[in-house]
């Protein structure tokens, strides 16, 4: 378990320039930081963003997951971020046990100013020229921005020096990892395996039953369950179209940086359409694919039964979730082109099955381990 830092403040205030050097000196330090910039990752969760009020909703506690998901790992974050809705920094709070809050304070005729004058980064340009105009949703002009109620830090970027200002954040961050286990050695290589099938063909059971089996051996993963990010972001809502495109783009961006940060994850979803997981191929360096096949009529009755946990064959899903999800639907599923690994899993048992994921596992391994140390 690591610690996490959102530095939060109206655009223009000067989270990006401060996250950027935090993270700099950090990993200067031999911390593996990683720099949770939303104006990036929208980039992969909403390629055409709307920032609708529904939209942000999905958007920030997407944020929170991938971030909850990196401490998990023993990976500091600096989540960089405006959060104009105090809720979902809460939410963060609840959800991390190792959090601090950073609230930027600067005027807002300043903050105009440095927006206007801003060259690059991921930030879309131009921010406040739209505020006003109807439909516009500016934080602090079109909707309120909440500021933090008991931020653990203030820093006042109009008049506060920055390198005094990244040396507070340094200081923050220092007292949170002074808590037993708040960080972790930077590893060899991150890799992914993203095991896909029909609803009821053995993923869940095939990707625990390996990452325990990897645990043993002394690679540690993460498994990152559809099932578990669906509920997270979305809650009670309704999975409308664009939302069920969010959550997917969120699984494939959270396992590209945990990759990224040398953490191996087996990702457990059918993910119906290819396209989903072939922007995964395209984003993580060291991935695999693992295609199961079976019958649709016997993983509809599998998946009846609460999924294929095969407790008679000694396939124990220790770590798994303890909630079920409800039985999955994918009638439009599309089969991996050329998937690195095919498995029936109507004909093969369950332990065969892990060994050849388990075999996989480890020639990705061995090739994101080599890459590291070039």
């Amino acid at each position: 378990m690591s610690w996490a830092i959102w530095i939060t403040g109206l655009p223009g205030s000067g989270k990006s320039v401060l996250a950027r050097s935090a993270a700099a000196a950090l990993r200067e330090r031999g911390e593996p930081v990683v720099h949770l910039e939303l104006d990036a990752l929208r980039k992969t969760l909403t390629p055409a963003p709307t920032y609708s009020a529904t939209e942000r909703e999905l958007v920030y506690r997407a944020l929170v997951y991938i971030a909850a998901a990196l401490t998990e790992a023993g990976v500091p974050v600096i989540v960089d971020a405006t959060g104009h809705r105090r809720a979902w920094r809460d939410l963060a709070r609840a959800t991390i046990a190792r959090f601090a809050e950073v609230q930027l304070v600067c005027p807002l005729d300043v903050c105009r100013e440095r927006e206007a004058r801003r060259a690059g980064g991921h930030a879309p340009p131009g921010i406040y020229a739209r505020a006003g105009r109807a439909g516009a949703t500016v934080p602090g002009v079109d909707v309120a921005y909440e500021p933090a109620l008991a931020p653990e830090l203030t820093l006042d970027t109009a008049r506060h020096d920055p390198a005094a200002s990244v040396a507070a954040i340094l200081d923050l961050a220092r007292g949170l990892a002074r808590a037993p286990r708040a960080g972790r050695s930077p590893a060899a290589g991150g890799w992914a395996i993203w095991i896909t099938g029909l609803p009821g063909s053995g993923k869940t059971t095939l990707a625990w039953g390996a990452a325990e089996a990897l645990a043993e051996r002394g690679i540690p993963i993460r498994v990152l369950d559809l099932a578990d990010l669906r509920r997270f972001v979305l809650g009670d809502r309704p999975e409308s179209d664009a939302a069920r495109e969010l959550v997917h783009r969120a699984l494939a961006g959270a396992a590209k940086l945990l990759t990224e940060a040398g953490v191996p994850v087996i990702v457990d979803a059918t993910a119906s359409r290819r396209a989903w997981r072939e922007m995964a191929r395209q984003l993580i360096a060291h991935f695999a694919e693992v295609q199961l096949v079976c019958p649709r009529e016997l993983c509809v009755d599998r998946e009846r039964a609460v999924r294929w946990c095969l407790a008679a064959g000694g396939v124990a899903r220790r770590g798994a979730p303890g909630t079920v999800a409800a039985p999955d639907v994918a009638p439009d599923y599309e089969h991996a082109l050329a998937p690195e690994l095919t498995l029936r899993t109507d004909r093969q048992d369950a332990w065969s099955a892990i060994e050849a994921v388990l075999r996989l596992a480890h020639q990705l391994h061995r090739s994101a381990s080599g890459a590291s140390h070039r």
